[in-house]
């Protein structure tokens, strides 16, 4: 698979799939850390059962270290959903999140979908929207705590 090399005033980043046993285990750790750590010590409590039918994106630094993480997966003939996206704190703001979700979007734009759906945490929702999702609805309480929000791209 390709990847995209991401130049930053301050650190270079990779855009790619997770390709070794580390990477992908560095892949659903940071997952975990960021999106289940605070409700669950089971960090395959961040998998679900179409993991191997999804398509996994992470970024990376020159020392192969995971900055961030997404997850794409096919929901019907029209539309693709992006699930676990997590970028560590300490990578925030270099425009990370943006570059994920974009390969993400590519790759359904690939597969002839026409819109890729969410389902963002309300402390994402801006995200988002500026990365030109529409708010659709106020859907789940996660965990009890953790309102979400159907987002929506057309492609």
């Amino acid at each position: 698979m390709s990847y995209q090399y991401v130049p930053s005033e301050l650190f270079k980043y990779y855009i790619r799939s997770p390709k070794t046993k580390k990477e992908w285990d560095d892949y659903y750790f940071l997952r975990w850390k960021i999106l289940r750590s605070e409700f669950s010590d089971d960090i395959d409590s961040a998998k679900d059962d179409i993991e191997d039918d999804s398509c996994h994106i992470a970024a990376f630094d020159n020392s192969g270290n995971i900055l961030g993480v997404g997850r794409l997966h096919h929901v019907d003939k029209n539309n693709s959903q992006v699930r676990y996206m997590a970028v560590d704190p300490s990578s925030r703001g270099y425009r990370i999140g943006s570059k994920i979700l974009l390969k993400l979007i590519d790759k359904a734009k690939d597969n002839d979908r026409k819109y890729v759906i969410l389902h963002a945490r309300d402390n994402a929702v801006n995200f988002y929207k500026n990365n030109d999702f529409q708010l659709i609805e106020k859907t789940h309480l996660l965990f009890g705590k953790i309102q979400h929000y159907l987002m929506k791209i057309s492609l």
